[in-house]
């Protein structure tokens, strides 16, 4: 393995830092015109389509965040009254997180303008390639990390 960036990789790094920090700016004010972080709002989108909740622990595993800090961020959810936390039916030392019909509405009401905003500022940006080149780099890097 070689002990130094060159040029063209060091560019590479700092562009994909650059350009992270600057989508996750836009999509952190965007939410925030909805009451949620960034965070709050991937939450909310991921239980979205879990009719039946989501175990606390595979949501933490999902989001790449700690159990504690999940449990803060389901914590102000539910007192929002978006989430709900259960125990599980089939396990109950689990507990699993659910949306509410309240949490439903904000989570559907705030994806349309994401949507928008991730299309803005990434998606139209690059061509199909482009956007395919980039998720099967990154998956690789998300595979090796976790």
């Amino acid at each position: 393995m070689k002990e130094t960036l060159d040029s063209g990789e060091l560019d590479a790094y700092f562009a994909l830092v650059t350009a992270g920090d600057l989508v996750q700016r836009a999509v952190s004010a965007q939410c925030s015109e909805h009451g949620l972080t960034p965070l709050q709002f991937s939450i909310l989108a991921r239980l979205l389509d879990a009719k039946d909740g989501l175990r606390m622990s595979d949501l933490a595993d999902t989001l790449v965040v700690s159990r504690s800090g999940l449990t803060y961020q389901i914590g102000q959810l539910e007192k929002a009254g978006f989430v709900v936390r259960e125990s599980s039916d089939s396990d109950s030392r689990c507990v699993v997180a659910q949306l509410t019909s309240t949490g439903r509405e904000r989570v559907q009401k705030t994806f349309p303008g994401h949507v928008a905003l991730v299309r803005e500022k990434f998606i139209d940006l690059l061509s199909p390639e482009e956007v395919a080149t980039i998720r099967t780099a990154l998956e690789k890097v998300v595979a090796s990390l976790q």
